[in-house]
């Protein structure tokens, strides 16, 4: 027998050699996902027309997704393990409660007077706003404002569907019923926090208040900060200390007038949206511009850096990540600028 006739036989058997595929092994990761940009006056001209075309009655969610231009014809969302999406929700809506097993964020991008509801708790949403939606939450949105709400929605749908695990299901109402307090969650896993009542609890709903976030990147931005992020700071779970959630790492990071970063690398991929301000990332070689607004992708093992485009005024970027994940599995590294 020939060793084509042994691949054929096998391959009518579901079977494959090691030998038939060619394992020529790179050194490095090579990832599939693109280094891109998603401009701001793109999204926001699909979104309003969305808003006109598309009501909550036709799709439970009015969303336009960020698709990764090397991801296309595969898992279609911003990097293998992350979608990223904008959300619209308009004056008098409500988008209906549901809950999946997918973990979810909503960082608030414009409008007030919204609020999400996570499991019987209102949180209200204003601009710089950081929203979880944890594993298995029952959620619904409504703006009772006079403005629509514009929202970033991130999720780990794309790593969930790659297990094979989904699990979604509607709530019976349109709406769920509010059965905790305003500010119930912030009171009960803040700093000072009760005995009681905690087992067993990892991942609780919260709101991180831009009034609180921004003021703490003022403050730490007379400090040195981080040579590869300038003044970062990070979302943390305050029961474990830990990241913000079991598969997302939410950050926030302030480049200040003129500010420039050193390079560096790493096994994870990374969301940004440039939330205020204008700079330049240089990625792999290649510089990407953005302004407000704005959201780009960095893959996995890509050289980058940022750089604020004002000597007069300060850039502040909100990013998501699989970092998590990749710590958990081991497969996380970390290579600087030699």
């Amino acid at each position: 027998m020939r060793l084509e006739d042994l691949d054929i036989e096998m391959e009518e058997k579901n079977l494959e050699g090691y030998w038939a595929v060619d394992r020529s092994p790179s050194p490095e990761p090579i990832p599939t996902v693109k280094p891109h940009v998603w401009k701001w006056s793109a999204i926001s001209e699909s979104l309003e027309r969305a808003g006109e075309l598309v009501g909550l009655d036709r799709s439970e969610r009015r969303t336009v997704r960020l698709i990764n231009p090397g991801l296309k014809q595969e898992v279609r969302s911003a990097t293998r393990t992350v979608h990223a999406s904008i959300q619209l929700v308009k004056p008098g809506e409500i988008a209906r409660a549901h809950r999946h097993n997918m973990t979810a964020i909503r960082f608030v991008l414009r409008g007030h007077g919204a609020y999400t509801a996570v499991e019987g708790e209102q949180f209200f949403m204003e601009e710089g706003d950081l929203i979880l939606t944890p594993n298995w939450s029952w959620h619904d949105h409504h703006n009772g404002g006079d403005q629509p709400i514009v929202w970033l929605d991130g999720h780990d749908g794309p790593l969930v569907s790659a297990f094979e695990v989904m699990f979604v299901e509607p709530f019976p109402k349109q709406q769920q019923p509010i059965e905790r307090p305003q500010d119930f969650s912030s009171r009960r896993f803040g700093l000072a926090r009760p005995s009681w009542g905690v087992e067993g609890l990892k991942n609780p709903p919260l709101r991180y208040k831009w009034t609180e976030t921004y003021p703490a990147l003022q403050a730490l931005s007379a400090s040195a900060g981080d040579p590869y992020d300038g003044v970062l700071l990070r979302y943390v779970n305050p029961l474990t200390g830990g990241w913000t959630l079991p598969t997302m790492s939410c950050e926030i990071q302030m480049l200040r007038p003129g500010e420039k970063t050193r390079a560096h690398r790493h096994t994870s991929a990374t969301i940004y949206h440039a939330f205020r301000g204008s700079g330049v990332s240089e990625i792999d070689g290649e510089k990407y511009e953005w302004e407000q607004g704005d959201c780009f992708v960095v893959p996995t093992w890509s050289r980058h850096s940022h750089s604020n485009a004002s000597d007069k005024e300060e850039a502040i970027l909100f990013s998501l990540n699989d970092r998590p994940v990749m710590e958990a599995l081991n497969l996380y590294r970390e290579e600087s600028q030699k």
